[in-house]
């Protein structure tokens, strides 16, 4: 139901005029069925005096103007009065005549028969109004008059707002005649703010009569009411606001309507529905950091109003402690210089000097709107083997590509280790030469345990030590480096990813690479030859020289492996599917036809090296004989290898090896997903959860997983324990992870999950977001898992 609009001027007494007729967007309201009720104030207050001549007096002879309108136009008019019978009553409110055509003509009698005499009861005035007119099943209008503040116990505003609630389509408007405190006005005004209706004030007997003159033409003309749907629509470069408050201003009349504020992603991107009266309004929206207008043309047919919203650009500033080393990390404080939108995200990139192109970014963090005026950023130039030189870190607007529109740009240098003063001024960088230590990888692969695989090359003490960092998780563990510089990988040590730091007993450390450990398992490939006896699995330099380069291959090439990481092979003729090494070839396979005109039952296949030295295998030969090397039984029959003592060529054959029993390598960007995850709210910070999963087999459809809400309330829900579900997985064709969505059952509730890499992922950052909704409550957190 839209609501009806009527506004009273008022003097000398209080009168509150409720509509009980209503209009929708395509009908008019005439005098012939709109009621009005007034309820007139006859409170001792009256005997007041304007301009010499006491309020109750003025109020009669306007009134008595009035009602000859409404004999005219038939107007349906009902009386109500209080304080006119006894003194200090607040129960002295009297329902004089109910609404019709009729009693029009007696009511200016009524009025002036009624003297001024109690207290001002104007709260249960206008809830005996709304009762007499049936508000909860019709709409109703009030218009409030009054010359001072309620003297019972109820309040105002929380009747006006009871009202409201109740209601169909209340409205209250209220009109304050000759207001002398600031506090009556503030309870007055309240009244009307919590119906969504207008205040008014009147200071004298002129005010007053055009008031009521405007009432009587308001009853009688014709009102359209425009139902409308109204949104916000941000503007490129501003994110949704969290909070924002619309309202509405008749460019006619100059009426000012608050239309409410939308809190939350669900109410933003909903917005609300109105019932304005048809005409020229501008609509505004205020809040979190933006604002906007539009002006529309209410015709009555009028369904969207879409009000533009932007946010003036943000601003930034870094404050470092600069030169950074190239082994250590480039550490700074970020500053925002104006306020930021709440839901508002932002890449903290760090770029070579003078990038002009989005892709040249080396690495980047995010920052939240939601965060604290200064944050911590820092980078790890070592993780990118970054040169010395001069960087930029640059702030850009999530989802933007273009550097040109950047938020702020900052100089950045990186250094050689041990060039940087005390002073950290990059003007003040001493040229004198500082130990150098680089890390000799002897042997790969490197497992836990494993002696003499690595060589620290520098000034070794006695007391040095190589601390292994974990990058994925594990914990750090030290070894000592011998006068040789020959490291022990510590047996205790996890497979997995290190970063590893030279500890000198001076105190000074030093960055030396990032290696990877693999299991123990896989030393066996090179620990013996096929004969099984102990081999020289190191392969000299110039060997390796050697036999670098492309060769000639004993097959018509059917498919190579051209780039740097292991390739998938698949011929679904044959259903056939392996995994060849960088730099190698292989022929169509084939089933190959015995002299008897037989089919072979496994498919045949030839394969070899086509870059970096001559080694082959095959799958199934026809014939091979046993000094050419060994064979191992693979699900689809035979492998065999050319004979080798070099590891290069066994961990290129074991690669083949397991991809045949369905091992197949990781794709270039996969990152294993059975770990522990923090599950953080993007939007205003803290953690919601914590989640687990089950690493899913290739292709898996579903993906078991552990989950706990930290705050269980958050979501409307109470059940803090952990619960497992099953969520579907999204592949993409490398085969990767994409995506990851299903519902998680609570012993009080559910949850629906959806979650997938961020936008701009970079293949290497080990991140998850998405959101998560109870759709029961429809409460919403949007979520980043880390």
């Amino acid at each position: 139901m839209a609501k009806s609009r009527w506004s009273y001027l008022g003097g000398a007494g209080f009168y509150a005029l409720i509509a009980s007729s209503f209009w929708t967007a395509a009908h008019a309201q005439t005098a012939d069925d709109a009621d009005l009720m007034v309820v007139f104030d006859a409170s001792g207050s009256m005997w007041g005096q304007v301009d010499g001549t006491a309020k109750i007096e003025i109020a009669r002879k306007v009134f008595a103007d009035l009602s000859k309108t409404w004999v005219q136009t038939k107007q349906p008019v009902g009386l109500i009065a209080y304080g006119h019978r006894r003194k200090g009553d607040c129960g002295d409110i009297e329902l004089l005549t109910r609404p019709s055509a009729a009693a029009a003509a007696g009511l200016a009698e009524v009025v002036k028969g009624l003297v001024p005499r109690g207290k001002t009861p104007l709260s249960q005035a206008v809830r005996m109004a709304a009762e007499e007119l049936k508000y909860t099943e019709n709409a109703a209008t009030v218009v409030l008059l009054s010359d001072g503040r309620e003297t019972c116990d109820l309040d105002p505003c929380a009747v006006g707002a009871e009202l409201e609630k109740l209601g169909v389509d209340f409205t209250a408007h209220v009109i304050g005649f000759d207001i002398r405190e600031a506090a009556d006005k503030a309870q007055l005004q309240c009244l009307a703010d919590s119906t969504g209706g207008t205040y008014l004030d009147a200071r004298n007997a002129e005010t007053l009569s055009t008031a009521m003159t405007k009432v009587t033409q308001s009853t009688s003309s014709p009102t359209i009411l425009t139902t409308a749907h109204v949104t916000v629509s941000t503007s490129e470069g501003t994110a949704r606001p969290a909070t924002v408050s619309l309202r509405a201003t008749n460019s006619d009349t100059g009426e000012t309507r608050d239309l409410g504020s939308l809190t939350g992603a669900d109410q933003v991107l909903t917005g609300l529905k109105i019932a304005l009266p048809t005409g020229d309004w501008r609509f505004e929206a205020q809040g979190d950091g933006g604002a906007g207008e539009l002006a529309v043309t209410l015709d009555g047919t009028t369904q969207e109003v879409a009000i533009p919203f932007a946010a003036g650009n943000a601003a930034f500033e870094v404050t470092s402690a600069g030169p950074f080393a190239t082994d250590g990390s480039i550490s700074f404080t970020l500053t925002s210089l104006k306020p930021l939108q709440q839901n508002a995200t932002y890449n903290v990139m760090l770029f070579p000097a003078g990038a002009s192109a989005y892709d040249q970014n080396v690495t980047y963090t995010y920052r939240f709107g939601s965060d604290p005026d200064t944050t911590e950023h820092s980078f790890n130039p070592w993780e990118y083997d970054l040169p010395a030189g001069a960087y930029e870190i640059i702030v850009i607007a999530d989802g933007s590509y273009d550097l040109g529109d950047n938020l702020g740009r900052f100089p950045v240098t990186l250094v050689a280790p041990g060039t940087q003063s005390n002073s950290g001024d990059a003007a003040a960088v001493t040229q004198d030469a500082a130990p150098v230590f680089t890390l000799a990888q002897l042997v790969e692969p490197l497992s836990p345990g494993m002696g003499g695989g690595l060589r620290v090359d520098g000034p070794i003490t006695e007391g040095d030590q190589v601390m292994f960092i974990g990058l994925d998780g594990q914990d750090s563990h030290l070894a000592d480096v011998p006068d040789e510089g020959l490291v022990l990988v510590p047996p205790q040590v996890q497979p997995g990813t290190y970063r590893l730091q030279l500890l000198r007993q001076d105190g000074t450390d030093h960055h030396l690479a990032v290696i990877d450990i693999l299991p123990d398992s896989a030393q066996d490939i090179g620990d013996h030859s096929a004969s099984g006896e102990a081999a020289d699995t190191m392969i000299s330099e110039e060997e390796l020289a050697a036999e670098s380069g492309p060769r000639s291959l004993p097959f018509t090439v059917w498919a190579a492996c051209d780039g740097e990481a292991p390739c998938r092979i698949q011929d679904r003729r044959v259903a056939l599917e392996w995994a060849m090494p960088a730099g190698w070839a292989s022929e169509e396979p084939f089933y190959y036809t015995t002299a008897g005109g037989a089919q072979a039952e496994q498919p045949t296949v030839h394969m070899a090296r086509a870059h970096g030295g001559a080694f082959g295998v095959a799958l199934n030969p026809r014939q091979w004989d046993a000094q050419l090397g060994p064979c191992k039984e693979v699900p689809q029959g035979l492998l065999c290898h050319e004979a080798t003592d070099v590891l290069r060529d066994q961990t290129d054959f074991e690669l083949i090896y397991f991809s045949l029993h369905g091992d197949m390598p990781k794709p270039e960007g996969w990152l294993p997903l059975d770990r522990s995850w923090t599950v953080e709210d993007k939007i205003m910070g803290g953690t919601i959860g914590l989640m687990k999963f089950v690493e899913p087999d290739e292709r898996a459809e579903t993906i078991k997983a552990q989950m706990m809400l930290s705050n269980p309330g958050q979501f409307g829900l109470q059940d803090g324990s952990v619960v497992e579900a099953d969520l579907r997985l999204g592949w993409d064709n490398h085969p990767l992870v994409t995506s990851m969505q299903g519902r998680v059952a609570f012993a009080d509730g559910a949850i629906e999950l959806l979650l997938s890499r961020p936008g701009n992922w970079d293949g290497e950052s080990n991140q998850w977001s998405g959101q998560i909704t109870n759709t029961a409550t429809n409460q919403t957190a949007f979520v980043k898992l880390y």
